[in-house]
Order: C-alpha cells, then structure tokens, then sequence
C-alpha cells in the first residue's frame, strides 16, 4: 500500500510540475503577443528569445482575408504566432490576428 501511496505521490509531482510550467509558457506567450498588438511599428519576420526556463519564438507575418460582398475597410492585416517550449518536451503556442491602419 505504500509503494502504491508514494507512487501516486510521484506522479501528481510530475503532473504538477507540467501545469506549473505550462501556465508560465501561456503567461510568456501572452506577453509577448500583447506586446507586439500594443507596438506602433508591425514589423514582419521572427523574433525569438529566452526567459528562464523557457524559449519562445514570435512569427509576424501578412494575413490573408478574403470578406466576400463587404465595403469595410480593413486596413493590414497581420497574423501574429507565438510559440514557448520548454524542457524536457513542453510547448505552447497562441495564435492572433493584428490589424494596422
């Protein structure tokens, strides 16, 4: 019973040690993403870095649209990807769209 016991006790560390560290991974990717939606400039290419444990990479690149029977302008439309990995095998990815006039 107690091998079972320590067991289990094993296995929720690990599980929340990759919730702990994918939270951080989301928080990284959000930052980041709200950083570039907030920036003046929108310029198109890859950016990557590393914050701690971790290592993301930001891809900023034209979106294509296609809005069929609308007389809306919508301006430049770019499609911004962020992407934070982590040791051993972790990643997590978040995906927007930026709008410039």
């Amino acid at each position: 019973a107690l091998v079972a016991l320590f067991r289990g006790l094993g296995t929720s560390k690990v599980a929340a040690n990759y919730l702990e560290a994918h939270l951080g991974a989301r928080i990284i990717a959000q930052s980041i993403i709200a950083d570039e939606r907030g920036a003046a400039d929108t310029v198109i290419g890859t950016r990557s870095g590393d914050s701690g444990m971790y290592r993301w990479q930001l891809i900023v690149e034209p979106a294509e649209v296609s809005i069929t029977g609308s007389s809306i302008p919508i301006g430049r439309l770019y499609r911004v990807s962020a992407n934070v990995q982590w040791e051993p095998r972790g990643s997590f990815a978040l995906d927007t769209l930026k709008a410039v006039k």
